[in-house]
């Protein structure tokens, strides 16, 4: 993981960019949104803007067109230095942004909002403020170029449509006028998976064309298809600057999840050590009832009550357990240990017994002795990564572990259950998601953070009814 402090500290000067800010700093009253940030957009770039909600990347782009007031910082257009910078200004410097809201007036028509503050002029009659017959037209064909097919009057309002419809047009208006540089904040959200497509088509055209682009999202996988370069922002500061060369998708997709699960871990430790005192009486006073109070009448029903109390609260008690497991500071303790003696440390902690229908089977070479590891925390991971494969299986079914080591200690998890979708799968690290009715969804980015601790990796592969098979290396 690389991280940079600084990112134009060996950049040459401002102009050698289309766009170069140094120092950017945003101030919400008492609340420090961006704190010294570097950027700049060389001439002809692409460049991901990553991070994760509230790490100030929608921010960044508002302070760069002047929708947002900079406390400090310097900023350069084209090689000039602008004291001050308005959203009309940035349009005359050739600067077009889509915002994640797509910024259209409901009463005005399609066209209207297309050319808003740009309508063309009549040549013909001057007695008529635009040319409404070609607006209509180069509206239309830009809307057609982005894939709405269907479109319906340009005359009518942009209130009758959807999200994804406004985004479209705004879109299209965007690269369309777009001279220089066009910045897309969040721009495939609400799209088809076949409009994302044509986005990202119109990103390389663009491109072709020698315009630069600003490509705001939290999806690596979409981006980086497009991208030369990414710039990670991390709570208002700068967080890593990385050429394409240098990285690769599925690191960049470990980046932005350890910068998650960095953020959230703050947030656990402080929840569980909120809830742990409060469910602590509460227990206690559900143990005092049971044992201390009698009733004359419904025995049963008031122990089935007292038995559900306790069993919410000892499920209280686990999800507190997963909060502080999440949060805890981990200290390596790296000696050799038996890489079998290992998985089945791993499967004996875990409830099987529910699950006799499932068998659990161990392929490890009787070569493979023992390997230098952290000894308890890997031991989590199996655990977690097997519990997972056994709630995937189905009722009759069977969990494959294979280990082998070559340079490094690889150990697979295969499950043979309904498999996870391409939706899921990219957000199956997220903390707090969860496919499971009572899940936390911190279980397995405890795994992805223990990980990241041991400096190794994980590979998830699966298709729908295919199963899954979690892949470890350590």
């Amino acid at each position: 993981m690389i991280k940079s402090d600084n990112i134009l500290s060996d950049k040459g000067n401002s102009n050698d960019y289309l766009l170069y800010a140094k120092g950017i700093k945003v101030k919400f009253d008492s609340v420090v949104a961006l704190d010294n940030v570097d950027f700049y957009v060389g001439k002809n770039e692409v460049v991901g803007l990553l991070g994760d909600n509230g790490a100030g990347k929608s921010t960044l782009i508002k302070s760069l067109v002047g929708l947002y007031k900079l406390q400090s910082g310097e900023l350069y257009i084209n090689g000039k230095k602008k004291r001050r910078i308005s959203p009309i200004q940035a349009r005359k410097e050739g600067i077009e942004v889509v915002y994640q809201d797509p910024a259209l007036i409901d009463d005005l028509s399609i066209t209207r909002n297309f050319f808003l503050g740009k309508e063309l002029g009549s040549s013909k009659n001057p007695f008529k403020l635009y040319d409404k017959q070609s607006m209509d037209k180069i509206t239309k064909k830009s809307l057609q170029k982005l894939g709405f097919e269907n479109v319906r009057d340009v005359n009518d309002p942009v209130s009758c449509l959807s999200g994804g419809q406004r985004r479209i047009i705004a879109l299209a208006r965007c690269f369309y006028f777009g001279k220089k540089l066009l910045v897309l904040d969040e721009p495939t959200a609400s799209l088809s998976e076949r409009e994302i497509e044509i986005v990202l088509d119109l990103v390389r055209e663009a491109k072709r064309n020698g315009l630069s682009v600003i490509f705001v999202t939290h999806k690596a996988h979409e981006v980086f298809e497009v991208a030369d370069r990414f710039v990670v922002l991390d709570k208002g500061l700068n967080y890593l600057n990385l050429n394409k060369n240098k990285t690769s998708l599925k690191e960049m997709e470990k980046i932005l999840i350890s910068s998650r699960l960095a953020a959230v871990r703050e947030l656990a430790a402080g929840v569980a050590h909120q809830i742990r005192n409060p469910l602590g009486v509460i227990k206690a006073s559900a143990e005092v009832l049971e044992e201390d109070f009698q009733v004359s009448s419904d025995q049963a029903g008031y122990k089935n009550i007292i038995n559900m109390m306790k069993s919410e609260i000892n499920t209280m008690n686990v999800v507190v357990s997963n909060f502080l497991d999440f949060a805890h500071q981990y200290k390596l303790s790296i000696e050799k240990y038996s890489i079998k003696k290992l998985i089945s440390n791993a499967i004996n902690s875990l409830p099987v017994y529910k699950y006799p229908q499932i068998d659990i089977i161990i392929d490890v070479p009787g070569n493979l002795q023992f390997y230098p590891m952290d000894k308890s925390l890997c031991e989590q991971v199996l655990s977690n990564l097997i519990l997972n494969a056994l709630q995937a299986s189905e009722s009759i079914s069977k969990i494959l572990i294979t280990a082998t080591v070559d340079n490094k200690l690889r150990i697979s998890v295969e499950d043979f259950g309904t498999g996870i979708d391409e939706d899921v799968k990219k957000r199956i690290f997220n903390p707090f998601f969860t496919t499971k009715k009572n899940g936390t969804g911190l279980g397995l980015s405890i795994v992805h953070r223990i990980i990241d601790e041991l400096s190794g990796s994980i590979e998830l592969e699966s298709e729908p009814g295919a199963g899954s098979v979690f892949t470890i290396e350590i």
